[in-house]
């Protein structure tokens, strides 16, 4: 009896200290919500503060609460909510590596971004006079291909010098109204899939206006996997991938920098995957 009392007046600075702390959260489905009484100005004043006890040395963030944290309130406060062991914490320095967390997409969005593109030294394609102006395609969702073309073709670049198309594309791929678009994406996980789970994007070269003549010609491909997106539990943002000739994909031309969000509406369609006729 002697030592459980000797142990409550121990903890009982601790205890009061923490009512006062966080008597104004409240936990509504293992999620701790704020109420914000402060003005705009003096939530800017405070933005990069803990946001328990006002100190600035933050070190980590809790992605369930939305709260910045200091090493001591991490420990001393935020572990004792509830269900607090159930929640991710982030250090300060890895916001923004893993996108699956720090910029996490809505389930029913995917986006695909082509930035820029690099002919290697050395590809052939340079030495080729009629290849003089070039743009990018991508299939994807079954959607027309002129539909997922650059707006523009740019002229050929000189080895390793990039040319930019920061070209992107929001596809909508909800249940109720875009159910075709979210059927093709869970067919891009089947192991029955013609293009093995990756949307395809090919270099084209346009002809000049002054040839009247001239053809579009394919001269190089590029690949992201949605299944390796579903597999590593990551986007891939602003990654560089390799360029194969059209005609030999064992020969690299070069890289194309694109970026692929998907991961939540995979993750939310493998889950549907599991229930007999969804799909």
């Amino acid at each position: 009896m002697i030592y459980c009392c000797v142990t409550i007046l121990k903890w009982l600075p601790v205890l009061t200290q923490l009512y006062l702390d966080v008597y104004k959260y409240s936990d509504t489905n293992g999620v701790v919500m704020a109420e914000k009484s402060n003005t705009n100005e003096d939530a800017a004043q405070t933005a990069l503060m803990c946001q328990f006890c006002d100190q600035q040395n933050i070190k980590w963030k809790c992605v369930d609460c939305d709260i910045l944290l200091c090493s001591s309130c991490k420990e001393k406060i935020h572990k004792k909510l509830k269900s607090a062991d159930k929640h991710k914490i982030l250090s300060i320095q890895d916001i923004g590596k893993n996108t699956s967390t720090a910029k996490r997409v809505n389930s029913n969005i995917v986006t695909v971004t082509i930035t820029h593109l690099v002919l290697s030294t050395g590809a052939a394609v340079l030495d080729k006079d009629s290849i003089c102006q070039l743009f990018v395609s991508y299939n994807f969702l079954g959607i027309e291909l002129h539909e997922l073309e650059t707006p523009f073709s740019l002229p050929k670049p000189k080895a390793e010098q990039p040319i930019n198309f920061n070209y992107s594309k929001t596809f909508h791929v909800d249940m109720a109204t875009n159910y075709p678009k979210r059927q093709y994406l869970a067919g891009m996980l089947s192991p029955d899939d013609p293009n093995g789970g990756r949307i395809r994007f090919t270099v084209v070269s346009e002809p000049s206006e002054e040839d009247d003549d001239g053809e579009c010609e394919d001269i190089g491909i590029a690949f992201v996997s949605v299944r390796d997106i579903l597999i590593n539990h990551n986007d891939v943002i602003d990654h560089d991938i390799p360029i194969f000739d059209a005609k030999n994909e064992k020969e690299k031309i070069g890289a194309l920098n694109v970026t692929v969000q998907c991961l939540s509406a995979l993750e939310a369609i493998e889950k549907e995957m599991q229930i007999d006729g969804t799909f």
